[in-house]
């Protein structure tokens, strides 16, 4: 079968190609979108109002520790300060933005550890930078911690803060600190989670992809069994009972002439020779008839395609968007998609070779084009052509159609294009 599986990377589902209604006919679906834009900002939103949330128990805290204290224009800039570095923190996507964020949250560290009002609303800060640690710059939190610790106890020896502010500040640190590793750990495990949900849901729709291509395949095989036990049946009634048959109204014959002197006699063996004549008669028409019915135009095409494919030649594209095509058109153009793929696989060097057979309202239309190269083919009227191309037009003028062969208008390559009316009467079917 001519097809493909592709999965659909934006949104975690599976195409899949070569659907056969049409019959070997190309098209692509998108089976889900449950990993997709929409589950991602609904993740992105959950994580950030965790941290939100967290970041408020944090400021409340900050505002807590900082009770007390005079309230004056370095106090009020240090609140101002700590929330803007937290919110900018939120609102950084970009890799750009994110360092800004994370100099402006190294920046107000320093700015702590020199100015005793900012000490109070640090731990807000330092939920962010515990958050974006990694292994690479584990040495630069550390530090920044250590600073803030000696800041701390400055403080306390200075008497710049009081004894109850600085406690409550470390104690809130820590808090903050262990607080934001533990919700950047919990959206890594549901990071991870979602992943691992995403990669389940595609082996589910490959497996189900697959175990269609499996159904189909076995759909083709029974088809192709059912087509070639009516040839075979058709054969078996030609070659025996077509001949008895034949056998009798000879025999039927020659007897009414040996018994001609006697009219009773040969009269009766008139009789049974147009009893036998029209008993053969039915049976060549419903031999005929079973005949045609196995013949089927796409499974002839696919059969043919199968056999050109290799390892090492082009990539054939099969598209079949006829049915129920009559014996003589099937048969015609199994023997010219035949001699175009030898000739491709001959002369062309192609890396692509595409095959449309379509049915029209007044004709059945053949098309086989490649991207080949390599090679010098004519198939003009008026230009000698080889005996390939000869036959597969006699094969086409002799059901009354047209067929055409030469280099693509505008593009490397061949084009092969038959055409065959329809039977009279065949035109609303």
């Amino acid at each position: 079968m001519a097809r493909a599986s592709e999965l659909c990377h934006e949104c975690g589902g599976l195409g899949r190609a070569a659907c056969r209604r049409p019959r070997f006919a190309t098209r692509e679906e998108c089976h889900g979108c449950a990993g997709g834009p929409s589950t991602t900002r609904g993740f992105a939103y959950n994580t950030r109002m965790n941290r939100l949330f967290d970041k408020s128990i944090v400021l409340a805290c900050c505002i807590a520790a900082a009770t007390g204290l005079t309230v004056d224009a370095h106090l009020v800039a240090a609140f101002c300060l700590g929330v803007i570095t937290t919110s900018l923190a939120e609102l950084a996507q970009k890799e750009r933005t994110r360092r800004v964020s994370e100099a402006a949250s190294c920046a107000y560290i320093i700015a702590a550890v020199f100015v005793p009002p900012f000490v109070p609303f640090a731990p807000l800060v330092l939920y962010d930078i515990a958050r974006r640690v990694r292994r690479e710059r584990v040495w630069v939190a550390l530090g920044i911690g250590v600073a803030f610790v000696f800041a701390l106890v400055a403080n306390l020896r200075a008497d710049a803060l009081t004894a109850r502010t600085l406690l409550l500040t470390a104690i809130l640190s820590v808090a903050a600190t262990l607080l934001s590793l533990r919700t950047a750990r919990l959206e890594r495990e549901q990071q991870r989670m979602r992943r691992t949900r995403d990669e389940l849901q595609e082996r589910a729709l490959a497996l189900e992809a697959r175990n269609r291509d499996l159904a189909d395949r076995q759909d083709y095989e029974v088809e192709l069994a059912t087509l070639a036990e009516r040839a075979r049946i058709a054969r078996e009634i030609h070659d025996n009972v077509g001949h008895q048959l034949t056998r009798a109204s000879l025999q039927a014959e020659a007897l009414r002439v040996v018994h001609a002197d006697e009219p009773g006699v040969a009269a009766d063996f008139a009789d049974v020779k147009h009893t036998v004549d029209e008993a053969l008669r039915l049976v060549r028409a419903s031999v005929h008839a079973l005949n045609d019915n196995a013949v089927d135009l796409s499974v002839q095409l696919e059969r043919i395609v199968e056999g050109a494919r290799s390892d090492g030649g082009p990539q054939i594209e099969l598209e079949v968007m006829a049915e129920h095509a009559p014996a003589n058109v099937a048969n015609c153009f199994a023997a010219v998609l035949r001699e175009a793929l030898s000739n491709t696989m001959r002369h062309a060097c192609a890396q692509t070779v595409a095959v449309r057979c379509m049915e029209h309202p007044s004709f059945y239309q053949l098309i086989v084009t490649d991207d080949g190269t390599g090679g010098t083919r004519t198939g003009g009227r008026g230009v000698a052509e080889g005996m390939g191309l000869g036959s597969m037009r006699e094969r086409v003028e002799a059901l009354g159609g047209t067929f055409t062969a030469g280099p693509r208008a505008g593009s490397p390559g061949w084009r092969v294009f038959a055409t065959v009316p329809k039977p009279q009467g065949d035109e609303g079917r």
